[in-house]
């Protein structure tokens, strides 16, 4: 404990040197001065620790004994600071952090949007540069209200918007207006046909007169629940809503080259390291020289922190190239199948609303260096869709029969 006390307060190792130091250590004593670990170093020589405050009294103590008082080493806080307040850059760079950690902390420099799943988040964040709010926006300028009106003008896919910002971070929280379904629509009359060939395995008709039944087979474009619904004594017209189950039969064919080109390190690498203030970019290094070709870069980013985790718009970027030259190596078949069988399984999961995949039958031919991979591929899927009917051209058709 006693170290941190002098450490702050400051001290000094002296030694007092003459015919007689321990007679200079006595009229130290009755004067009461602070003073540690004294020890003999020679026959007329005592080293001591002293507080820097006690100085004046112990070169008095030494005198009136006539011996001389030396100053070997300065220790404390005092000591360490002054060693840097005589550097002017250092002082002047504390000075400058010190100002921008209360400075920079009112001004914004990172947004994070969410909420956001069809608009872009790079579309919000142009409309709210055009009205004067991005990178380095003094944080108290910004009105939440006033903003949030503007955007809303601006984007018309946004239901609701607002700003939360903490420190040199805001967050944009925005919510989607839902999809509208115009009146309409919703009072026109929709069929529902079969989107796809297949074999019915089960129905679930929410409104509209069923025509189809599990185990049918339907062809494309077949009616399968009708806006039209007979009753007792007239005929109701709706909207048609059901979900129709099928068997189908998806067919692929997919093609691609016997060989594949693959990266091979030349060992030339090159190194850029940028300094980042807020948008701007300026190299302070490279060694690449005239290196030319391909290469893969990779990027690390080191932004300055201060105590507490408080991030400053400003650091180093270091991106590192690594050169490759390209070579030809053959494609294995069994490795070319398993790729073509995914690419082809994820091309039919992709054409279907809802449904899954039962099996597939394959098959794989190799001639003039291109592989050629066919597949017939059985799922089960949803393959009702709604159309618009129309109720003249429904009366037309009645009328025609004979």
């Amino acid at each position: 404990m006693w170290r941190i006390i002098w450490f702050l307060q400051g001290y000094v190792r002296a030694k007092i040197k003459g015919a007689s130091p321990e007679w200079a250590l006595e009229r130290l004593t009755q004067t009461r001065a602070a003073f540690l670990e004294p020890k003999r170093e020679d026959g007329v020589t005592i080293s001591l620790l002293l507080l820097k405050k006690d100085v004046c009294k112990a070169q008095t103590a030494a005198q009136k004994a006539m011996c001389e008082l030396e100053i070997a080493a300065e220790y404390g806080l005092s000591k360490s600071l002054g060693g840097l307040f005589r550097r002017k850059a250092f002082c002047i760079a504390l000075v400058l952090a010190m100002a921008a950690s209360f400075v920079v902390p009112k001004f914004v420099f990172f947004y994070e949007v969410t909420g956001n799943e069809t608009v872009p988040e790079e579309k919000i964040l142009r409309a709210m540069n055009s009205l004067g709010v991005g990178f380095g926006t003094y944080g108290p300028s910004i009105k939440p209200q006033e903003l949030k009106n503007k955007m809303l003008l601006l984007i018309p896919e946004l239901q609701w918007f607002t700003v939360q910002q903490s420190g040199m971070r805001a967050r944009i929280i925005v919510r989607e207006r839902p999809e509208r379904i115009e009146v309409e629509e919703r009072r026109a009359p929709m069929d529902v046909v079969a989107a796809k060939d297949g074999v019915i395995t089960s129905v679930f008709a929410y409104d509209g007169n069923c025509l189809c039944a599990p185990g049918q087979a339907v062809k494309k474009g077949q009616l399968l629940i009708s806006a039209y619904l007979d009753l007792e004594f007239t005929t109701r017209v709706c909207a048609a809503r059901g979900e129709v189950y099928a068997e189908t039969l998806a067919q692929k064919t997919i093609v691609t080259p016997d060989t594949v080109r693959v990266k091979r390190p030349t060992g030339k690498k090159a190194r850029t390291v940028s300094l980042l203030i807020g948008e701007k970019r300026q190299n302070i290094f490279s060694n690449g020289g005239n290196l030319t070709g391909r290469c893969d870069k990779i990027t690390k980013t080191h932004m300055l922190t201060l105590p507490g985790g408080l991030e400053l718009p400003i650091g180093l970027s270091v991106t590192q190239c690594i050169y490759y030259d390209t070579a030809a190596e053959p494609l294995a078949p069994e490795t070319a199948e398993a790729q073509m069988q995914r690419q082809a399984e994820t091309s039919v999961q992709q054409d279907m609303i809802a449904g899954q995949i039962l099996d597939v039958t394959d098959g794989l031919s190799r001639q003039n260096g291109i592989y050629t991979y066919t597949a017939s591929v059985r799922c089960e899927e949803m393959i009702a869709r709604m159309v618009r009917t129309s109720i003249l051209q429904q009366e037309i058709k009645e009328e025609t029969i004979p």
